[in-house]
């Protein structure tokens, strides 16, 4: 037996079916809100920042060292050659030692001067990477300064959507008590079995609910169709409502 309802309460179905869509929008958005896209980039922005920081601090531990042994090695060499010229001064060198240890002497401030240069450029260095350092630092902070902000636009864009679905759903439960408890139920029915379509209008084009042109024979069948009877798309199987400029045959 064909299933009735007056074509103003078919034409509320198609009310219903355009809360529904909204409802779906707003849950699907509700449910990608975890797996932003742009979230997702700027955390692995933030992850890759902390992976150039800890390569920097290897390179700052690495050229910390390297300063601290040329500091070391220009102490000992200038202490060795402070030493012998004390002694020189002190008359404390043998004569037959003055012009080695003299000799000796003057290389060690020549090799002092040189280890001296490399000394600052380890200085230079060490500061270079220092400065790296504290860049990737910078980088990590703006970073996570960047995911903050993104978490707490989600979370605002999450509480509207929220609010815009209790909102949607109280409208809809209000549109559910004007019709009959059987139409509803036909329409979740085929709601159900059409990927979230129970409903679509049928205008004067004339197009299915794949949005394809009825053959001529289909098209018939459903004006023929008596107004308060349900028409379903034979596509897709949805309820087929008839717009007003449809013309209907009542049997």
């Amino acid at each position: 037996m064909a299933m009735t309802a007056t074509p103003e309460q078919q034409r509320k179905l198609l009310d219903l079916q355009s809360l529904d869509s909204q409802l779906s929008r707003v849950r699907t958005q509700i449910d990608n809100i975890p797996h932003d896209e742009q979230l997702h980039a700027l955390r692995q922005g933030g992850a890759a920042a902390v992976e150039r920081a800890k390569a920097a601090q290897a390179r700052v531990t690495e050229h910390e060292t390297a300063a601290q042994e040329a500091e070391r090695v220009v102490a000992e060499t200038t202490t060795r050659r402070d030493g012998m010229q004390a002694k020189l001064d002190a008359d404390q060198v043998s004569s037959r030692d003055v012009q080695a240890v003299t000799m000796e002497t003057a290389e060690l401030t020549i090799r002092i001067a040189h280890l001296e240069d490399a000394q600052l450029e380890a200085l230079q260095t060490l500061e270079e990477s220092q400065a790296a350092l504290e860049l990737t630092q910078a980088q990590i902070a703006e970073a996570q300064q960047a995911v903050n902000v993104r978490i707490a636009t989600l979370n605002e864009q999450g509480q509207q959507l929220s609010l815009q679905g209790k909102e949607l759903t109280a409208e809809r439960d209000l549109m559910i008590q004007e019709l009959p408890e059987e139409l509803v139920a036909e329409y979740e029915r085929v709601r159900d079995r059409n990927q979230g379509i129970g409903a679509i209008e049928l205008t004067a084009e004339g197009l299915s609910g794949a949005g394809l042109p009825l053959a001529p024979a289909e098209l018939a069948e459903i004006k023929n169709t008596p107004a308060n009877e349900l028409a379903y798309c034979p596509d897709t199987g949805a309820i087929m409502v008839r717009s007003r400029l449809i013309q209907h045959h009542t049997q």
